[in-house]
């Protein structure tokens, strides 16, 4: 016989509170009152026969047994909510147009599409790449990743994940030596230089950079300079120079070993990565399926 498993209700109303640390947390992401949390715990206490929380004026304490059930508790919601994920993506069939840039598709996406194909193999996805923004009322595209300061006005987007800089270059420009440890040292190799970047984003500019670290910026009126990033990496990979490397551009080619991140420096763009839609977008079978992936993935 299966074993009598405990009210669901109550065992989310414990999970939440445990992890959140208060009834008040628990109740806003569930979408209840607090007091009808606090009922629920109390009911699966009842049926536990145990505390699993000392309430304290200064909020909640997971007494010993709370401690001991709360991991695998959440293990199992995470699995339930998985799987259940899986089954719905597996079910949702069609055609998903989704448009991003060419660097962020070939760094970030297409390493993890098999991923998405495996739990999704009903949904065709058609990738289309370039920098100018989607027109979701001329053009016939389900969703957009942009990297922008926001999701953009009059439309609906969901944070996908941030960017951090970094110098890179191929390890076979040092020769086998030591990389440089600071930025100062940077500045007797060739630089790579990205002519192409947004005004706004100063992020990407080698002499931004140097002005930033208060160093002479000379040096970054010198080296090979490229329109398209992905050319611009490929110059790095092939020793020609230091590139800013975009993390999300360059994870693959890191953990490859094509790439070796230089220096300890780095700068977090004030920009982001958004899944960009008109609001009734969202409800389409196909883009929930690839948008909850894609936050998913993210958090790998």
């Amino acid at each position: 016989m299966p074993r009598r498993l405990p009210p669901l209700n109550a065992l989310r109303a414990f999970e939440a509170s445990a992890r959140l640390g208060s009834f008040v947390a628990a109740a806003a992401e569930l979408h209840v009152s607090a007091a009808a949390v606090s009922q629920q715990v109390r009911r699966l206490e009842r049926y536990l026969d145990t505390s699993l929380f000392n309430r304290l004026a200064r909020g909640l304490v997971l007494t010993e047994e709370g401690r001991d059930y709360l991991p695998e508790l959440t293990a199992g919601f995470a699995l339930l909510g998985e799987s259940t994920a899986r089954l719905r993506a597996q079910r949702t069939g069609g055609v998903l147009t989704l448009t991003t840039l060419a660097a962020f598709a070939n760094g970030w996406l297409l390493p993890r599409l098999p991923r998405f194909r495996e739990r999704a193999p009903r949904i065709d996805v058609v990738v289309r790449t370039g920098r100018s923004l989607a027109d979701f009322k001329r053009d016939d595209i389900d969703l957009a990743i942009r990297f922008a300061p926001s999701a953009g006005r009059g439309l609906h987007g969901e944070l996908l994940c941030g960017e951090e800089l970094f110098p890179v270059a191929s390890p076979t420009l040092f020769g086998g030596g030591r990389t440089p440890e600071t930025l100062a040292a940077v500045a007797a190799y060739p630089l790579l230089h990205d002519i192409d970047a947004h005004p706004e984003q100063p992020w990407m500019s080698w002499r931004a950079w140097f002005e930033r670290a208060g160093l002479d910026a000379s040096p970054a009126a010198r080296g090979m300079q490229f329109t398209d990033s992905i050319v611009l990496i490929g110059a790095a990979v092939a020793g020609l120079g230091l590139a800013l490397g975009r993390g999300p551009h360059v994870a693959p080619l890191l953990a490859r070993g094509q790439l070796v991140r230089v220096t300890q420096e780095s700068w977090r763009a004030p920009w982001s990565y958004f899944l960009v839609a008109p609001a009734a977008h969202f409800r389409r079978p196909a883009v929930r399926a690839f948008v909850d992936w894609a936050l998913e993935e993210e958090q790998l």
